[in-house]
């Protein structure tokens, strides 16, 4: 006789499907937005903390050249010279002439005398031969003459200068006034300024201002050398949007790709807020990108200084890793799938297969033991 096949119980087999693989399905799409959603707010984070390490690193910079531009206000040479140039009478006419000849020549007008040779000069010149971040270095009195200087600078009178009338705003003390980065034509490098008041000698009293023209290159160093990924972009902005400096070049008075919204996000963000902030826009290309925005905090010590570090990642780099691991996850939903499929098979095959009355077994054994007997 044939041995029967087994019956496989399709309703049985259908309701445990139906039952087990949404549940699966459920579960994977959960799985991977859950992990989609944590790499892209762990990536966001990184972004976050690279542009706040940036913004911090340029906060430092600058601070300590104020310090040094401060320190090297007080040496007795310079206060000396912005004392000695008080000393002599201020003629309008005189000092514009002498300016004229000035930026003409590019050279000290004979009425000078050797400004150039001063004790005060030359220890100028020493300190930005030692120092190369120092591209210039000039001392003026309380007129705006110049009185002593480490090179030839491209004018005499400074007075009419921002910086100069920044410095020299509160009368009789002055202070401490930070430039925005720009291109210096006496240094003739993008450079920022530090002016600082330059004290008489044995008092407090404003005798004249020091500016420093310091190169901006190796306070933009941290900004031009930051890598992030392969399509991380990284600049330093301006509250307007426009740029500072950027690793790509740009042309001068180039603005942010993402300008307004920047601008729409500055604008929303609670007042005296100086966290960072994130958002997500599109390129020219039309790619969707996650932005990372950082404060400088100069900005609230010298409002001209409101710098940004922005820091941008296309948004298919930053969920690369998840994309790389998908097939792992799906291959793993598809053994899973299988498993369930296999354990439905199976318990469709018990519960269909019939079961034997128990008087009607212990017959056939009887029976059996008689047939034994009988041969």
């Amino acid at each position: 006789m044939a041995p029967r096949l087994p019956v496989i119980s399709y309703r049985v087999l259908t309701i445990l499907l139906i039952a087990a693989l949404p549940v699966l399905g459920i579960g994977a799409a959960l799985i991977m937005g859950a992990g989609q959603r944590q790499l892209r707010e762990s990536e966001t984070l990184h972004l976050k903390q690279t542009a706040e390490h940036t913004a911090a690193a340029v906060d430092t910079y600058v601070f300590r050249r104020i310090v040094d531009a401060s320190v090297l206000s007080r040496v007795p040479e310079i206060r000396r010279a912005a004392a000695e140039g008080n000393k002599a009478s201020f003629n309008a006419a005189r000092a514009s002439e002498i300016d004229r000849l000035w930026q003409k020549d590019r050279k000290i007008p004979p009425g000078l005398g050797d400004l150039l040779g001063s004790t005060a000069s030359r220890f100028l010149s020493d300190v930005t031969h030692q120092d190369p971040v120092y591209r210039e270095i000039l001392v003026t009195d309380r007129q705006g003459r110049i009185v002593a200087a480490s090179n030839v600078t491209s004018d005499y009178l400074q007075s009419d200068e921002d910086w100069w009338k920044d410095a020299f705003a509160e009368g009789n003390r002055g202070r401490v006034s930070v430039g925005d980065v720009r291109f210096d034509d006496s240094a003739g490098v993008y450079a920022f300024e530090i002016a600082v008041p330059v004290a008489e000698p044995g008092t407090d009293q404003l005798a004249g201002i020091m500016k420093i023209a310091a190169d901006s290159r190796e306070m933009l160093a941290g900004v031009g050398g930051l890598e992030v990924g392969q399509t991380g972009e990284v600049a330093m902005l301006r509250r307007d949007g426009s740029i500072v400096f950027s690793r790509q070049p740009v042309s001068p008075g180039a603005r942010f790709f993402a300008a307004e919204r920047l601008i729409q996000q500055l604008d929303a963000a609670p007042q005296n807020t100086a966290g960072p902030l994130t958002f997500r826009t599109r390129d020219a290309d039309g790619a969707s990108r996650v932005v990372a925005v950082a404060p400088v905090q100069l900005g609230q010590s010298y409002p001209n200084l409101a710098w940004l570090v922005a820091v941008s990642l296309n948004e298919n780099e930053l969920t690369a890793p998840f994309r790389s691991l998908l097939w792992y996850l799906l291959v793993a939903i598809a053994m899973t799938a299988i498993a369930v499929l296999v354990i439905a098979l199976w318990l469709s095959l018990r519960l269909s297969s019939p079961t034997l009355d128990p008087a009607l077994d212990m017959h056939l054994v009887e029976h059996a033991h008689r047939v034994e007997e009988h041969t």
